[in-house]
């Protein structure tokens, strides 16, 4: 068997060597690498740790923390397989990351760049559309909204946010 070890250190981030990421009072970006994501289709929200996403009719997004071991598809598949028998489980963590952007001026900022009204998104939903010509997935928690963009549009992503942020900062 290969020797594994140290191979997590061996990944890129689509947004490596750019310096994102804003910290300021009212606006906070900033990007959650390698996250493990799976997709599901079943009619009802799948029983999974982590977020779980509705991105349309019998069609979920898990979203968990990054995988600490080297596997070809993320444990988290196995254990959303294991808790819903019978649903199709995808790992699409290699599809997507997560840009996370906090604080006051946060809807604000994305509505520059997205026709969606973020300001009534319910806490722990999700929609699908473009943010600054890019095609998102944007989702509401408690304090935070996730975008989680595909990995050829997320340095142009990236650097319209960082712009657009710039008299929140």
């Amino acid at each position: 068997m290969a020797d594994v070890t140290g191979v997590l250190d061996l990944r890129r981030s689509p947004l490596a060597d750019t310096a994102f990421g804003v910290t300021s009072p009212g606006l906070s970006l900033d990007e959650l690498p390698f996250r493990s994501l799976v997709e599901v289709r079943s009619p009802e929200p799948p029983t999974a740790p982590g977020l779980v996403w509705r991105l349309g009719p019998a069609w979920w997004l898990v979203d968990d923390s990054p995988t600490t071991e080297p596997a070809l598809e993320v444990p988290l598949a196995d254990e959303v397989r294991a808790a819903n028998p019978g649903c199709p489980v995808v790992d699409v963590s290699a599809q997507r990351t997560t840009i996370v952007v906090t604080g006051e001026h946060a809807t604000r900022l994305l509505a520059h760049g997205c026709a969606i009204d973020l300001t009534v998104l319910p806490v722990g939903e999700a929609v699908q559309g473009d943010l600054a010509g890019a095609q998102v997935v944007i989702g509401r928690t408690a304090d935070e909204l996730r975008i989680y963009v595909r990995p050829a549009f997320a340095r142009h992503l990236a650097a319209w946010l960082t712009d657009a942020a710039l008299p929140y900062t």
